[in-house]
């Protein structure tokens, strides 16, 4: 079944049940899906990798709200709110590669490219988002790729 599929079922369970905080979730998914599609440049395309991606850049941006409202003392209600969606919508991702798994992934990137300095650490990076970039954590592989190379 479809991510879209799954997500319409889903959102019509949540409407009978009436269960809000997760329907509010999935409206703001779909509302995100729309302002992609009516984008300039979009492909016209809406299948499994375009929802990952909308889902993917959602989740993002509610991480980034969700870790500035923790270092702003905000209020637990808001921090709940954008943790119950990122857990919501998480299970939809692909899944991130560990640590360790990285730091490997890092190590045999610098080796492939022959990379020797900071000044490498965009060839490095570019490599490794090419072919994983939905598996790994970016701002881990920049902090390890500066690390190794003196950065």
């Amino acid at each position: 079944m479809s991510i879209e599929q799954q997500l319409m079922d889903r959102m019509k369970e949540a409407m009978k049940e009436k269960r809000a905080q997760e329907l509010s979730c999935i409206r703001m998914v779909k509302a995100a899906a729309m302002k992609e599609k009516v984008e300039p440049g979009f492909s016209g395309d809406t299948g499994d990798a375009f929802w990952l991606s909308v889902i993917a850049k959602y989740v993002k941006q509610q991480q980034k709200a969700l870790d500035e409202y923790v270092s702003l003392n905000a209020g637990p209600t808001q921090v709940a709110e954008l943790q119950f969606e990122i857990d919501y919508l998480s299970p939809f991702l692909p899944k991130k590669m560990s640590a360790e798994e990285t730091a490997r992934l890092v190590d045999e990137a610098i080796a492939a490219t022959g990379a020797d300095s900071a000044k490498l650490t965009g060839k490095v990076m570019g490599w490794i988002m090419k072919s994983h970039k939905d598996t790994v954590d970016a701002s881990l592989v920049k902090q390890l790729i500066a690390t190794k190379l003196g950065g």
